[in-house]
């Protein structure tokens, strides 16, 4: 029997456009789907909210929030 929990993942991030992309494919990668991802780009000065918002623009369990500042 699967195990229904439901659960939220909580990303906080600042000037990360060097590690966004294996963050983020790795939680898209993974097989459990029950769950919800809040990413909060606080206002970074590099290209951290481009590269998220491209990468998981085709997925509703994703929000993405921009800090201005």
């Amino acid at each position: 029997m699967e195990n229904k929990n439901s659960f939220v993942i909580l990303v906080t991030s600042y000037n990360d456009e060097n590690w966004i992309e294996y963050n983020l494919t790795s939680i898209l990668n993974q097989t459990y789907t029950n769950y919800k991802v809040i990413y909060i780009d606080d206002a970074s000065q590099d290209s951290t909210y481009k590269t998220a918002s491209d990468l998981i623009k085709n997925h509703p369990q994703f929000e993405l929030i921009q800090n201005k500042i």
